[in-house]
């Protein structure tokens, strides 16, 4: 709430929040948290392998590594709306003519181009313009927005599942794009806008003190080429692009459950129980961040998600398969929630849209080859055993690196106060 004039009234960046959040519930959750509910449909009409059907994720996410400072840049122009706009129509075209691929080099070249929108539709303008709409709750405001993605795919995993049984993949892939265009593009034309000067306000919390931990830690402000001779960006750095590579499991778990002698109901179920325990996971993990720090942020997510690959190992008893559903609900929190709060949190929020533009970079290069090097271990080895182990390896070293990340930065900033104030008594 605002106060103008006497009256209290909503900040209108709530507003912003309310259109991420859709963004998040139509985009992000049908392409990424219930795409493993297409892959067996898909392989059982087509005939692909796993591996070279699921390249359409690697080329994706390629793609959207190499427009992503481009993208970065045009949100910081003016017409940040148009851009928007431009993307959501994009992506939405490109989820419709799924429907009408026959061959993998049609996969491939929709793919190409959900590269150069999808991106640019969930999680960087997500990401962009809570910052610059919120100095005070940005946290939370992030983690309403990003719970959009499990809300949705609370809600549609069920729709989904039962849309590929009773009128196919094609058609379903059709009646999403068509719900992601209609709804989101006349909502971003009405209510986005770039920043609070665009509607004659301040950020939320604008001139409010702080806490002494929260202030130097935000006072760092670092630039990008102070950051790119720091060894503990290039390692923070990993572990972004760790987390989305290891997040590539998502994909692969419902053919898991299948091959594990489950049904298409089961696996759509496993999605929609994972994804509503993730609406609470995401404010659990933020506020985790913010009451106790990024330290204990870092071991309560990373080790809940490595946790919850661990129980895959036992999943053909039954009551598994929802324990790890709410296990994995925390773990996968990771991917949405930690990348931007920990960029905020180490590196400051006055350059945060040029740093995370380059985090986004990596983070996203990790995603292209999650979902593929899983697969590839599968088509070798012919069980998910060996992909396991790898992601639970992996996830290990990337907790590591970002808890020396975490460390070296606050010690960076710990330095510069004593340098500061050291000057000024001089």
């Amino acid at each position: 709430m605002e106060t103008i004039n006497g009256k209290k009234r909503i900040f209108y960046g709530w507003y912003i929040v309310a259109v991420c959040f859709l963004m998040m519930a139509l985009i992000y959750a049908p392409m990424v948290s219930a795409k493993g509910l297409f892959v067996p449909a898909i392989l059982k009409e087509l005939k692909f392998a796993t591996s070279a059907y699921l390249l359409t994720s690697t080329i994706t996410s390629l793609v959207g590594v190499s427009v992503a400072a481009l993208l970065g840049k045009l949100y910081s122009k003016k017409h940040a709306r148009i851009v928007l706009f431009t993307c959501i129509t994009g992506i939405s075209v490109c989820f419709g003519m799924y429907s009408f691929a026959y061959t993998l080099t049609q996969f491939y070249i929709i793919a190409f181009f959900s590269g150069l929108f999808f991106g640019g539709a969930t999680l960087m303008p997500v990401s962009i313009l809570i910052t610059a709409w919120f100095q005070k709750q940005r946290g939370l405001a992030l983690g309403i927005a990003f719970v959009g993605s499990s809300v949705g795919a609370v809600l549609l995993s069920p729709i989904i599942g039962k849309l590929l049984v009773s009128v196919g993949w094609r058609h379903t892939y059709q009646y999403l794009a068509i719900l992601m265009f209609c709804v989101l593009a006349p909502l971003v034309l009405i209510v986005i806008r770039q920043k609070p000067a665009d509607k004659g306000l301040k950020p939320y919390g604008f001139g409010e003190t702080v806490s002494s931990t929260k202030k130097s830690e935000a006072e760092w402000n670092a630039s990008l080429k102070e950051l790119k001779s720091l060894p503990l960006f290039w390692v923070f750095l990993f572990g972004a692009s760790s987390i989305m590579l290891t997040g590539g499991v998502i994909v692969h778990i419902p053919s898991f459950l299948i091959k594990s002698g489950y049904q298409t109901a089961d696996a759509a179920l496993f999605v929609s129980i994972y994804s509503f325990v993730a609406i609470f996971g995401k404010i659990a993990l933020g506020r985790v961040f913010d009451k106790l720090g990024a330290r204990s942020g870092i071991i309560f997510g990373n080790g809940l998600f490595i946790l919850s690959i661990v129980s895959l190992f036992f999943i053909k008893i039954r009551i598994m398969m929802y324990v790890m559903a709410i296990i994995y609900g925390f773990g996968t929190c990771i991917g949405t929630v930690t990348i931007p709060v920990l960029t905020a949190r180490i590196f400051g929020p006055k350059n945060y849209g040029e740093i995370y533009g380059v985090v986004n970079t990596f983070a996203q290069l990790g995603g292209a080859f999650g979902a593929t090097i899983i697969a590839i271990f599968l088509d070798k080895t012919g069980t998910y055993n060996a992909s396991w182990i790898f992601v639970i390896a992996l996830a290990a070293v990337m907790t590591i690196a970002l808890l020396y990340s975490a460390a070296a930065g606050f010690k960076k900033i710990e330095s510069k106060e004593k340098a500061e104030n050291l000057n000024s008594t001089v």
